[in-house]
């Protein structure tokens, strides 16, 4: 897991991961993010773990520094990864990575419960989801979430 957030806030728990840069495909993003924000490389994408893909409107941007809030949609592939050779120290050139550890599947989850949009995760964690599927998440201005599996 990694500790990281915009200038001025207080860093939460995540796991690594970022926006795929021009020209990557998703392995070469994945090999990149988990690069910086760890130090350790990965040498392959493991077993795809879930795909989420999110519609949020609400007045916020994915990232809070570039410009007035508007919503975001994304989608996020998670992977599991099972080999790696490296240290754990991160090497994030934007900064925002401030800590990486391993930690218990029982510690990530409480670490993730605070992350509203980790909602997913924990459920797989959990072993409450199957491996290899699909949600789709949709957060109105108004609160309500939308959520279909």
């Amino acid at each position: 897991m990694v500790r990281q957030a915009a200038r001025g806030e207080e860093p939460p728990w995540s796991l690594p991961g970022g926006a795929l840069e021009d020209g990557e495909l998703l392995h070469e993003g994945l090999e990149r993010e988990i690069l910086e924000e760890t130090g350790l490389r990965i040498g392959s994408l493991g077993r795809l773990a879930f795909v989420l893909q999110f519609d949020n409107r609400l007045p916020e941007q994915l990232h809070r520094s570039r410009g007035p809030g508007r919503g975001y949609h994304v989608t996020v592939w998670t992977f599991e990864v099972d080999a790696w050779d490296g240290e754990l120290e991160p090497v994030d050139p934007d900064g925002l990575v401030s800590e990486a550890h391993f930690v218990p599947v029982a510690d990530a989850i409480a670490h993730l419960e605070a992350v509203p949009w980790h909602s997913v995760t924990v459920r797989y964690l959990r072993r409450e989801i199957e491996t290899g599927s699909l949600h789709l998440q949709r957060w109105h201005e108004d609160g309500r979430v939308e959520s279909y599996s």
